[in-house]
């Protein structure tokens, strides 16, 4: 195992299969070389799956629809390839960069120079895990862990003549709502619609759920603030919070807007919160 060393990532055109063609130019595939700790793997880069907020832009830089297409789908030829890191294209060019820090991050949280088990067989996927929205993670967690509990008190309830209606709502609440939904917007509007059936459940609910739940409604009235401070720091970027970006300054923004909102001591609470959530989530994915 090298114990020491450096972490590359670049971007290169993958050239091996049958290129696309527009104007007489070719154009390949965009792809990531990743070397580090003795150890060389290639993977399609993941720039194109979240190329979507940037296709207006993408579509004013380029005149001809068919071109425009190509690049939307990251087929890139020699020349063009050359000239967004050259000339520094926006966006091009940014979340070019972006993706080599995310992916370099994501490495170095691995350790591999003390990891002996440090692999990047099938890396594509634990990057694939740590570029997922941290919001999207925690609110599926959060609605897993409750409707996990709620199963508990209806089954515990299912028997019980003392208390019907503890059993009645738990069981409209799994059966008869539709949990494709975000669990923020479940929650927000059956306050409103139905507070004191809400209330109700939530009096039998564990201390550690009643911590998550406040601790994600309070995420959620804050994610777009912080959407817009990281947009704002740098032009360019993956357009989702990822788990890289909640590490580097994600994590101490939101610390920030909940001690103003909360105090120092819940704010705390709820941020220990959504960490163990999403290590929790995520960092098993890179046990290699």
């Amino acid at each position: 195992m090298q114990k020491s060393g450096k972490i590359t990532v670049k971007h290169y055109l993958n050239k091996r299969g049958k290129p696309k063609q527009w104007n007489g130019q070719d154009f390949y595939p965009l792809y990531l070389q990743i070397m580090v700790a003795g150890q060389k793997a290639q993977l399609r880069s993941k720039i194109q799956d979240y190329l979507f907020s940037y296709r207006g832009y993408i579509d004013q830089l380029f005149d001809n629809k068919a071109l425009a297409a190509l690049v939307n789908r990251l087929y890139l030829s020699e020349d063009l390839f050359r000239d967004i890191r050259t000339k520094k294209i926006f966006p091009l060019s940014n979340i070019l960069s972006d993706e080599i820090h995310l992916v370099s991050s994501i490495i170095d949280t691995c350790k591999p120079f003390k990891n002996e088990d440090f692999s990047l067989t099938n890396f594509g996927q634990h990057i694939d895990c740590y570029l997922k929205d941290v919001y999207t993670v925690l609110d599926f967690s959060v609605k897993q862990n409750y409707l996990d509990e709620l199963t508990r008190i209806f089954n515990e309830t299912s028997n019980c003549e003392d208390d019907r209606k503890l059993f009645k709502l738990t069981n409209y609440f799994i059966h008869f709502i539709n949990w494709d939904n975000i669990f923020c917007d479940f929650y927000e509007m059956t306050y409103e619609m139905l507070p004191s059936e809400i209330k109700y459940i939530e009096n039998h609910l564990s201390e550690d759920l009643k911590v998550q739940i406040k601790a994600l409604m309070a995420f959620h009235a804050r994610e777009n603030f912080l959407r817009r401070y990281l947009d704002k720091k740098e032009k360019g970027r993956f357009p989702t919070v990822n788990y890289i970006d909640w590490l580097d300054e994600g994590r101490e923004f939101i610390s920030k807007e909940f001690i103003k909102i909360f105090g120092r001591q819940k704010a705390m609470d709820y941020i220990t919160t959504l960490d163990a959530i999403l290590s929790r989530r995520l960092e098993p994915s890179l046990i290699m």
